[in-house]
């Protein structure tokens, strides 16, 4: 591993030439040209080869969290300069006290090849296709054609259908087109249409360009945060389509406690925050958590009330939405995202890319 491929990733991570010893500081002096690139986000255009061994440096450090990882290979893919979130950065150099961290950096330079790479890193695509190509374009246009508020929480619910088959330990299932092959099981009940929706876009597509439905539905779920007033997520492209079915049994069911809802994400390996970010999705739809065409943190604030313990707000969420307000952690995250709408916008983002990457077979790899 390059000397510049060091300093790129200590760049992009946050660490400073201050927290270091000399030793570490005069890797880092060499490298001062990928860090550099690392804090201005350099398109990955121009330093595709440090990229590659950027991405061997973040897998390899146990330190940076999974959202942070997320940011950091979006970031580097585009030519716009964006910041990594302070918290992001703080949870990243706070498990590793600064001596060993400066170890670790000591290690990455000199024996890149006796780390192991860290299972939860797993889902980030090296070879993924950048954002701003014309293949990721004419998707977005194709999808906002034949998108609207109305059909957007079923788009949604597609994503999560879809993806939320993968189990960390044994990498199966995932975001692979799979739901095509499973619209018949009882928990897709009502999901034809939304692919019906997309299929109309993918056909458009595919007379000037190759898509996969992986692709197709992880843009189409963005798309439709967007559009119904939520944050703009940049989707990665290069997924491979699954041959057929998922098995079945694999996507949390909708009666489980906040305990049972826990564990089934933990399976898949997201935390507490991210199942309680994840789950805001439910503010798209009808089932009451206000205009069902409005992304927003209304979500939270509508669990806060518990109005399906009233006789007339009773058919108000799911048995699932219900147990996460009894829950203590979970609570903390419902408190936060209610009181913080740009927080809640930051952290669903973050665990939606996290979510349409996780078990993905990347193109080319």
């Amino acid at each position: 591993m390059t000397c510049g491929a060091v300093g790129l990733a200590c760049g992009a991570a946050g660490l400073h030439l201050t927290e270091l010893d000399c030793a570490t500081s005069l890797i880092l002096t060499s490298g001062a040209a990928g860090m550099a690139c690392g804090a201005a986000d350099i398109s990955i255009y121009y330093i595709k080869k440090e990229v590659k061994e950027f991405v061997a440096c973040v897998r390899a450090l146990e330190i940076m969290s999974s959202s942070l990882s997320n940011h950091l290979l979006l970031s580097l893919q585009r030519p716009s300069v964006s910041t990594i979130n302070p918290n992001d950065h703080a949870a990243a150099c706070s498990v590793v006290p600064s001596s060993k961290r400066r170890e670790l950096i000591c290690c990455l330079a000199t024996f890149p090849c006796l780390l192991p790479l860290t299972p939860i890193m797993s889902y980030l695509p090296a070879n993924a296709m950048p954002l701003d190509t014309k293949e990721y374009v004419l998707i977005k246009q194709e999808v906002r054609k034949v998108l609207s508020k109305a059909k957007a929480a079923g788009v949604l619910r597609l994503v999560f259908h879809d993806a939320g088959t993968f189990q960390l330990d044994d990498n199966t299932g995932g975001m692979n087109g799979s739901i095509i092959y499973e619209l018949e099981r009882p928990e897709n009940a009502g999901l034809k249409k939304s692919v019906k929706v997309l299929q109309k876009a993918k056909t458009e597509i595919e007379a000037i360009q190759p898509v996969s439905w992986a692709d197709m539905i992880a843009v189409a779920g963005a798309e439709a945060v967007e559009l119904c007033g939520g944050p703009p997520i940049q989707v990665l492209l290069g997924r491979l389509d699954s041959l057929g079915a998922d098995p079945e049994g694999k996507l949390p069911e909708e009666s489980l406690g906040a305990s049972g809802l826990k564990k089934c994400f933990q399976r898949m390996g997201f935390s507490t925050q991210e199942l309680v970010a994840l789950s805001g999705a439910h503010t798209l739809g009808s089932k009451g958590f206000g205009s069902p065409t409005s992304f927003d943190n209304s979500y939270y604030k509508v669990l806060l009330e518990k109005p399906w313990t009233s006789a007339g707000g009773s058919m108000i969420g799911l048995p699932s939405d219900h147990a996460l307000v009894e829950d203590d952690e979970c609570i903390r995250w419902i408190n936060k995202y209610a009181d913080n709408e740009n927080m809640f916008f930051e952290d669903f983002k973050n665990a939606y890319l996290k979510l349409v990457n996780s078990g993905v077979r990347w193109n080319g790899l």
